[in-house]
């Protein structure tokens, strides 16, 4: 294939989906012909250059971002290699972009691109038809006629409905990759209703961390050279190679080398439990609670847990250590034995019958670990994603806490992967410091706080009637009945009233909440609908009015955060596509027009932001734990790479030139380096540091949290972690002769979330398709490749069935993600969206429950054809070239 390239080729590529296929055969590879072309940077210097553009998806919280580095010739961004340069240890492994990062060029040149500003043909404010959206036809608009129809819109929303008429798609100010000044500008207008009354990423563990640990358990996971210090390592899923594929499977690799063991329990043999594990333990979806509460049965039973940790660090565990006032038989101990509560003992027998191990499995397995002195308890997120979720993660931290030894190396517990907080470390600056933006009127203090606390707190809020937040799983039904809550609030149920969306934020909201069907409804309801965004996702295809932004790759240079150990730099690798725009240009015109104060919405200029990311960057020293300045800045380059902004050089660790050209700065670790453990200093005096928690004690018996989870009314939980069965629609134990499937939902090696849906080289390495286990199929005459309806009481989702013997029968997967693409004629999706199959309830302390949906696969008999995903075309704006 010929894959020399001009400009004005390059441009056109984004017409037609067989730009998006010729793209495979290029990205990172050299061109046709080139027999044995000289790949090496050096030599490539004349012709084009190398310039740093580091990955940007967010494939787990932050914590494993890596270096890309692209080939640009003439404009064009032709090839991509990563982390090379570099030597490759264990203490300063190289950051490797994976897969998925280095198919950036695909993505960000994908026909799924919007080229201009446009609306729907049937569009209009007096006439909205919100029935066609997802429907109509486009047509393509001048910015200036997009910004006043968009500007209108939004001044008569506001007018009719005010703030609390107007749900805004995307985020609070999280961090710059989701950064948007369109949500600056709502807040400056009165605010607007976000649904960020839930945890979405990071399950049921925030409320619970707060008042059972005394902080959030995400920072104080161990560190990757702390990692090496345990002999054992008991992951409830973790399945890192697909969800942290920075160096988190090779963390685990190293330990294996060095004598260490790896059990894995999870529904299937994941591509982890494939590469690290040494034992791999099935179990079905969303029970792992009565698997651990049976371990912890073995341990009481047989005497081989830490009482001494218990009684000195912990309170909750038996009758003689509970909080003044606590009722008879209540501890932990009274539950697991049989004691108190229901009255029965939580054996192995007990927990098989609900979680599918089978008894001698667990003894085993409770056997194994109390033999091991050093063992690390790690978690996957998505282990407590289920109703009433927070009773596995007070059963999950009691088990650690019984082995004990916290605080000491090689005694961890954590459910967010692997994080290099207590070392050496280097921090950019922030590119939005949350000060310096218009608050949302609707969020006062005590409001829900997305992801880290998102339940109000009832006394702390000044007026119950002042603030306004959905909560994610019940967003969209919500707004179809008006009404959202519990009628134990203090106000009783809160009263919806929208009528207008913004989709912004880089975020996918109906693709990637739950209730899809339910959203689509909602959307196509609302009198106004306008999105901003570099791609036509499934989202975008909703709306009235759309506005194209840049991708990262076309914006200003900046520092980015790889992990706490790591900075990455970026350059600007292409100017922006067709008439794609930065949001801070989009949001300053609409404030322009709306009679604000462009500056009131957009505090900084772009080129104050991306200099505050170097200015303000800061290097911790892991031996003295002295922060100081990271980087040394010339007055010459802060003209040259910060035009108009005023700055005095510098001086810091490394020079501003060198963390250009490498593309990323590492702290320097060694395997010799003193890292202080988790917990240690409560451990070391625990009087005199105290843990965050109402006793200063872990709290096995956790009041405070009970209380707190209890008063919002979406789960009723016990102060001890317990087995129950938290919705009776939804999880094992719940499962009908309609429904008889646990659904679950694992990451992609295709996406990061929604990201890269729109890049055919992914979608043919990796098609959306259902994992049944070869039991289950074989009862439903399915074979490998058969086309399956998945039904939920919720939706439809036609796919490819991937029959496999390595996955727990009862349990089906599909993957999450995948951009949703509904027949109309039948409501049936044939994109794959797993939202569309999930149950809209919520959960403890505002957790997403999408594991153990209820469904049912069946061989598909209809009319409807569906394609290999490879072969299904991007969708793209009818009626727009």
């Amino acid at each position: 294939m010929d894959t020399t390239l001009t400009r004005r080729s390059f441009v056109k590529w984004g017409t037609a989906t067989a730009g998006a296929a010729a793209l495979v055969g290029f990205t990172g590879c050299a061109p046709g012909g080139d027999k044995a072309e000289d790949t090496s940077e050096g030599a490539q210097q004349k012709a084009g250059e190398w310039l740093n553009a580091p990955c940007y998806n967010n494939c787990s919280c932050g914590s494993s971002r890596c270096l890309n580095r692209v080939y640009v010739e003439d404009g064009v961004p032709l090839k991509i290699r990563t982390d090379e340069e570099s030597e490759d240890t264990f203490a300063m492994p190289q950051r490797r972009s994976c897969l998925r990062g280095r198919a950036k060029i695909s993505e960000v040149l994908s026909p799924a691109r919007i080229k201009y500003p446009m609306k729907r043909k049937n569009f209009s404010l007096d006439n909205p038809q919100g029935e066609l959206r997802g429907k109509d036809e486009w047509e393509r608009i001048s910015w200036d006629e997009a910004l006043d129809l968009v500007a209108e819109g939004i001044k008569k929303m506001y007018d009719q409905y005010g703030p609390t008429g107007i749900l805004c798609g995307a985020s609070s100010n999280i961090g710059d990759g989701y950064y948007d000044q369109n949500v600056c500008l709502l807040n400056a207008l009165g605010g607007s209703v976000h649904a960020e009354a839930g945890t979405v990423s990071f399950g049921s563990w925030a409320v619970m961390d707060t008042h059972m640990i005394g902080g959030f358990g995400m920072s104080n996971t161990p560190h990757h050279l702390q990692l090496v210090t345990s002999d054992l390592h008991v992951l409830f899923g973790c399945n890192w190679a697909a969800n942290k594929a920075g160096n988190h499977t090779l963390y685990l690799e190293e330990c294996r080398k060095r004598g260490a063991k790896v059990i894995v329990i999870d529904p299937w043999l994941s591509q982890t439990s494939q590469m690290v594990a040494d034992e791999w333990i099935p179990i079905l979806p969303g029970s792992d609670t009565a698997l651990v509460i049976a371990i912890c049965y073995e341990w009481i039973n047989a005497g081989t847990y830490d009482q001494e940790f218990l009684d000195t660090y912990c309170i909750g565990f038996d009758g003689d250590h509970m909080p003044e006032g606590a009722p008879e038989n209540a501890s932990w101990k009274d539950y697991v034995m049989g004691t108190g509560y229901d009255m029965t003992p939580k054996t192995p027998e007990w927990a098989e019958k609900l979680c599918g191990v089978p008894a001698d499995t667990i003894r085993a397995l409770a056997a194994e670990i109390a033999s091991v002195d050093k063992v690390d308890f790690n978690c996957a997120q998505s282990a407590s994603k289920i109703p009433a979720g927070e009773q596995f993660v007070q059963s999950f931290y009691t088990m650690a806490l019984m082995h004990g030894g916290i605080g000491t190396p090689g005694h961890y517990f954590g459910w967010s992967g692997v994080k290099e907080f207590m070392s050496s470390g280097i921090g950019t600056g922030a590119y939005c410091p949350v000060t310096a933006d218009p608050a949302n009127p609707l969020a006062p203090a005590g409001s829900p706080v997305y992801m880290y606390y998102p339940i109000p707190s009832f006394p702390t809020l000044e007026d119950p009637d002042s603030w306004l937040n959905l909560e994610p799983s019940e967003c969209w039904r919500s707004i179809l009945s008006g009404e959202y809550g519990r009628d134990c609030w203090p106000t009783g149920k809160r009263k919806v009233d929208i009528h207008a969306a913004y989709f912004g934020g880089h975020m996918s909201t109906l693709n990637q909440i739950p209730d899809t069907m339910n959203g689509i409804k909602a959307v196509r309801a609302m009198d106004f609908v306008w999105g901003v965004n570099p791609f036509f996702d499934s989202t975008r295809q909703y709306c009235d009015v759309l506005l194209p932004c840049a991708t990262f790759w076309e914006k200003p240079n900046k520092a980015f955060g790889g992990d706490y150990a790591s900075a990455l730099w970026y350059d600007k690798i292409i100017d922006p596509l067709y008439e794609a725009k930065y949001e801070s240009w989009i949001a300053e015109e609409l404030a322009t027009r709306l009679g604000l104060d462009p500056k009131v919405v957009n505090t900084l200029s772009d080129a104050e932001r991306t200099y505050a990311t170097v200015r303000d960057a800061t290097y911790m020293d892991g031996a003295t734990f002295e922060s100081s300045t990271l980087l040394t800045i010339k007055q010459e380059e802060i003209d040259q790479f910060f035009p108009g902004v005023e700055g005095a050089p510098q001086e810091g660790k490394f020079t501003f030139q060198e963390f250009r050209e490498k593309g990323i700065l590492k702290a320097e670790l060694s395997e010799d380096l003193f890292i202080p453990e988790p917990y240690m200093a409560f451990i070391a005096d625990p009087e005199g540091s105290p843990l965050k928690t109402a006793s200063g004690k872990f709290e096995i018996y956790c009041e405070t949290a009970a209380y707190m989870i209890n008063s919002v009314g979406y789960s009723t939980i016990a102060p001890i972690g317990m087995y129950q069965i938290g919705d009776p629609e939804q999880g094992a134990g719940t499962q009908t002769d309609e429904y008889p499937l646990l659904l679950w939902t694992p990451h992609s090696l295709r996406r990061a979330h929604s990201v890269n849906d729109n890049v055919v080289s992914l979608r043919e390495a990796f098609p959306q398709e259902c994992f049944i286990s070869e039991v289950d199929a074989k009862a439903r005459g399915i074979k490998n490749g058969d086309i399956v309806l998945m039904t939920s009481p919720h939706g439809k989702v036609l796919r490819p069935a991937k029959v496999i013997p390595t996955l727990v029968p009862g349990a089906v997967a599909i993957q999450d993600g995948a951009w949703f693409q509904i027949d109309e004629e039948t409501g049936i999706d044939l994109g794959g969206c797993p939202n569309v199959l999930q149950a809209p309830k919520s959960s403890g302390g505002g957790c997403q429950a999408w594991t153990g949906t209820l469904v049912q696969v069946e061989k598909y008999t209809g009319d409807l054809t569906l394609e290999p995903d490879k072969n299904r075309p991007v969708v793209v704006p009818v009626g727009v070239e």
